[in-house]
């Protein structure tokens, strides 16, 4: 790998834990640790990830120039030659020659301290901190004299991955999530020469993804997981004619959020023993009153009234923000920004293309890697516009040897379509297979892009069931997403084609709702992911082979995971999938892998 410094490693260490590699050219490599040590939503330090990303890219940490990392807090002091990025850009920095290097304290005001305990959201989950690797880090190679570290503001990192990563020459840039660094949104203008001006912070108390996670969690979800079956779920409450209960909960007044409820957090696992999950999570408090509301309403109510508040404040918040910058175009990031429902009314209602409103696929707290290690390419000088995402398959890729090692299992039978495979896999989706792919590298971001997804046949929606029933689990009012060739999406949806990464809904035409129901949710729409020749070759085959054979240029793609599970990441993780029965056969590589009957 040929590589055109400097190179920043970026990384997040909450929830969604992840690493990323980047360049003035972009992102090289970023994977989240969940997908590596197979404990879903991931929080804590991804030290897997660090060392998996300097392998794929063949580097130590003495090659890495720029240390990055989501926060604004220092953790590791004692490297003195650090800089802090606050939302209105450089806010100081501190460089000592005579401390770097030096063994010191690794801790920061609110953190773990020598000889004392972490804070009680830690208990059981220590080993996880990032004060326990200072020395690991150092071993690679990490706070060499030349190393700048940067701390860069939570939502300053979102703003980067959607702004530096968009390729365009301006825009307004916009924030939405739960919280981080005491905020909850922001709105900048992105210019032409890189810097990004803050026009306005929304204080943490405001927050509307922390309402939209009290709904979840009052739903009997988990947050920061279930928000996407919130979303699902209000599709099945749109006969609703009541009075919502969230009216004016949350509201934009001059771009800043404001919020009628100030919203506290407590430890998930204690206040839901029953569903304890592997990581030390928050959860939002207000979401007991919310389940209290289900005495006089349906779950499907609730949903929906929370769905419609959620698209008012983020129609208004992206209005206003235009007007605010006097920008044209958009660019997004934040866990919030992932709502596709809300995504395809704000693009449909302020007549944009979707060309001019970027949605940062890794929209996520994972994705605060790339925006911090691209935000410290920028203060450096060595990032001077925005650049494009080039693709979002981006992760760890396995060759022949090691997807033999992990199908050499006895009661697994396998064989090699070579340049047939596309057409042999074509022919049995056709038979109404279900079918996990293996190929190339992993995509980054929660969305399966078709190189870790489970594929099938859209044209009976019995398939969402049985797709349920072997691998998700999952509530029947979840929608399935559809790939769509590109020169065929004209059929399914009016209007644009530019949907690369399932971040948009679209209502679905009424050929679509009659040839491929499967992938038509409750209200109408579809969550498409148009693929071309050029965006990923070997699905393009696919669909084409699957056309061919039954005149649709459409399959359901859903993500390959068993319900509770990480997205597949490794071989061996797809073939435990096949064994348990989870899915019906695997694509992996030249490969059609079934299991032997017993």
């Amino acid at each position: 790998m040929t590589i055109r410094g400097p190179i920043a490693l970026g990384l997040h260490w909450a929830h969604d834990a992840a690493v990323s590699v980047c360049t003035p050219d972009g992102i090289l490599f970023s994977v989240a640790e969940e997908r590596l040590v197979r404990t879903k939503h991931y929080y804590g330090f991804p030290m897997t990830a660090i060392r998996t990303a300097l392998t794929a890219c063949g580097l130590t940490g003495a090659d890495v120039d720029l240390f990055a990392f989501s926060a604004r807090k220092p953790f590791f002091p004692h490297h003195r030659h650090y800089r802090v990025v606050s939302m209105a850009g450089l806010e100081s920095e501190v460089f000592d020659p005579e401390a770097v290097g030096k063994p010191g304290p690794v801790v920061s005001e609110g953190m773990a301290r020598p000889g004392k305990p972490l804070d009680r959201q830690w208990e059981g989950f220590a080993s996880r901190h990032w004060a326990q690797y200072t020395q690991e880090l150092e071993a690679l190679g990490f706070f060499h004299p030349r190393m700048r570290c940067y701390y860069v503001e939570h939502h300053r990192a979102h703003a980067a991955s959607a702004f530096r990563l968009s390729g365009m020459d301006e825009a307004c840039v916009l924030t939405l999530d739960g919280k981080g660094d005491n905020l909850c949104a922001t709105i900048s203008h992105g210019h032409s020469d890189g810097r990004m001006d803050v026009v306005r912070v929304s204080p943490k108390e405001a927050s509307l993804g922390a309402f939209y996670q009290a709904v979840t969690e009052a739903l009997g979800f988990v947050p920061v997981d279930g928000e996407f079956k919130t979303m699902g779920l209000a599709a099945a409450g749109e006969g609703f004619g009541g009075v919502s209960p969230f009216a004016g909960t949350v509201r934009v007044v001059d771009g800043v959020l404001q919020s009628t409820t100030e919203w506290t957090y407590r430890n998930f696992n204690e206040a839901h023993p029953e569903k304890a999950v592997n990581n030390p999570l928050s959860s939002v408090t207000q979401a007991e009153e919310y389940e209290a509301l289900l005495e006089t309403m349906s779950p499907q109510q609730m949903a929906y009234c929370a769905q419609s508040l959620c698209e008012d404040v983020m129609l208004e918040f992206a209005r206003q923000g235009l007007a605010l910058t006097g920008a044209r175009r958009l660019a997004c990031a934040g866990g919030v920004m992932l709502n596709v429902k809300a995504n395809g009314r704000i693009l449909q209602t302020l007549g944009l293309m979707p060309d001019d409103y970027f949605v940062f696929p890794d929209a996520a707290d994972s994705g605060l890697a790339a925006g911090a290690a691209m935000e410290a390419l920028f203060q450096e000088g060595a990032l001077s516009h925005a650049v494009a995402l080039a693709t979002p398959y981006l992760g760890p890729e396995y060759g022949e040897e090691e997807m033999c090692e992990a199908l050499d299992r006895p009661g697994l039978q396998r064989t090699n379509g070579g340049a047939n495979s596309a057409d042999v896999l074509a022919g049995h989706l056709a038979d109404g297979l279900v079918v996990g792919t293996f190929q190339g590298r992993l995509e980054m971001g929660p969305r399966a892009l078709g190189n870790r997804s489970v594929l099938a046949d859209p044209r009976d929606v019995a398939v969402k069931q049985r797709i349920n029933g072997l691998l998700k689990g999952r509530e029947w009012f979840v929608p399935f997403a559809p790939i769509v060739l590109e020169e065929d999406a004209h059929l399914y949806w009016d209007g644009s084609l530019s949907y690369p990464y399932m971040t948009f809904a679209v209502a679905a035409t009424p050929y679509a709702r009659e040839c491929v129901p499967a992938v038509v949710h409750l209200d109408g729409t579809l969550r498409p992911q148009v693929v071309t020749r050029a965006s990923n070759p070997w699905l393009h085959e696919v669909l084409l082979a699957f056309r061919a054979r039954t005149g649709v240029g459409v399959l359901i793609n859903t993500s390959f995971n068993r319900h509770g599970h990480p997205i597949v990441c490794a071989p061996k993780d797809a073939v435990m999938h096949l064994e348990n029965g989870w899915v019906d056969a695997l694509a992996m590589g030249p490969w059609f892998v079934t299991r032997q009957p017993v």
